[in-house]
């Protein structure tokens, strides 16, 4: 099914950039793409179409990107920002239905970089002065209050539902944001390791197979899944 009339009201010139994708088993393959922003990040349309977020995109920030994704495929209106090659953008995806099924997502970003140079001046000076004080929080914010919490005590976090679960080694902590929210909070220390489970490399004791699934193993008898095809990946950074 296609959306072309909704692409079209877009401007890609004022947008942006304005994109289209599917899904194909586990990945999600670009089927189009137009606007200006897709050359000021340094690509062509050729980049884009036929390919994955992974193909061109580096992997840290692929995986940020797939969690969205996988949210707008499931039929959710999102919203997020989001930042590559020094350009800020404010991007939204919007699922396209045909008999109450996803069928295709159309994506759009708009460059907003000069409109909070000064905001994000700020923000990496105390982002700077935050890192040499102590080490580096992953923030929770609650209706009334916000949750600090030492990333350095982050076991793992897991989606359960529509909450998100921080665990440490003594307490668990649930909030609304998506993993892919807190995921850009954290380091180079933790790893999408299946898409409901975010784990702190470092704190992993054990990974077990149990027929065609693996479990990874932390202290205080908590484990979380661990995708196939992450196994590998995670016995060299263990074993370096």
């Amino acid at each position: 099914m296609s959306d072309l009339g909704y692409v079209k009201q877009l401007n890609a010139n004022r947008t942006g950039m304005v994109y289209k994708f599917i899904k194909n088993g586990e990945v999600f393959i670009h089927t189009m793409i137009i606007g200006d922003l897709l050359h000021h990040l340094g690509f062509t349309p050729r980049d884009i179409v036929g390919k994955t977020l992974h193909d061109f995109y580096p992997k840290t920030y692929a995986n940020i990107k797939h969690q969205y994704y996988l949210q707008a495929w499931d039929g959710n209106y999102v919203q997020y920002e989001t930042e590559i090659n020094g350009i800020l953008q404010v991007a939204s995806l919007r699922p396209v239905f045909n008999n109450e099924e996803v069928v295709e997502v159309v994506g759009s970003c708009i460059n907003i970089t000069e409109k909070i140079a000064l905001h994000t001046s700020v923000y990496k000076k105390n982002n700077f002065e935050s890192n040499i004080s102590g080490s580096k929080n992953l923030m929770l914010k609650e209706s009334h209050y916000v949750i600090f919490v030492p990333l350095n005590e982050i076991m793992f976090i897991e989606r359960l539902g529509r909450k998100s679960i921080i665990h440490t080694m003594n307490k668990e902590y649930a909030t609304n944001d998506s993993m892919a929210k807190l995921y850009e909070q954290l380091d180079n220390h933790f790893t999408f390791c299946h898409r409901s489970y975010i784990i702190n490399i470092d704190f992993l004791e054990i990974i077990e197979q149990r027929g065609q699934c693996f479990i990874g193993h932390f202290k205080n008898n908590k484990t979380a899944r661990i995708s196939k095809n992450m196994v590998n990946e995670l016995k060299d950074y263990k074993t370096y």
